[in-house]
């Protein structure tokens, strides 16, 4: 897309990063988020943020929304329901849009890697889209960060 596009002119977003010499593997960051977005029903498969474990290699990398500023995930949705937030500027699903339709998962780059950061789920025998948006309305920020035991999570 080219010339002054809404998708063109988004604000960048800062996004969840990890500290990969700080995380213990505990996987609480899955669970809170999961909580929070699944009216308190926590599970790893629900989870926006994904921690790959290597317990061998006693390794952590993360998986979460890079919050890219050309958004491709924004572009695709044809009902408008991917928007930024204008407090973060966080890349989100508007739930009230949104038909969990996937196209937003199949425009992002990296969806296909091991642990996609936006996907599309099952709940309650519905297909959902997920993908982090700083936990969008929450004062504290995003409740990964805030419930870490190692502080390996921070906003950048």
């Amino acid at each position: 897309m080219s010339g002054n596009s809404e998708f063109d002119i988004m604000p960048p977003s800062k996004r969840v990063v990890l500290n990969t010499e700080a995380c213990g593997g505990c996987l609480t960051c899955e669970l809170v988020c999961s909580g929070r977005h699944f009216d308190g029903e926590c599970h790893k498969n629900l989870s926006a943020i994904r921690i790959d474990a290597d317990m061998l290699d006693y390794s952590f990398s993360l998986s979460v929304c890079r919050q890219c500023k050309s958004a491709s995930c924004v572009a695709a949705c044809r009902l408008g329901a991917m928007k930024f937030d204008e407090n973060t500027n966080a890349r989100y699903i508007d739930k009230e849009k949104c038909v969990n339709c996937g196209l937003c998962v199949k425009a992002c780059p990296f969806a296909n890697e091991k642990m996609s950061p936006i996907k599309r789920v099952m709940f309650h025998g519905k297909p959902k889209v997920i993908k982090c948006d700083l936990c969008r309305g929450y004062e504290g920020g995003p409740l990964c960060v805030a419930i870490c035991p190692k502080a390996a999570l921070s906003v950048q």
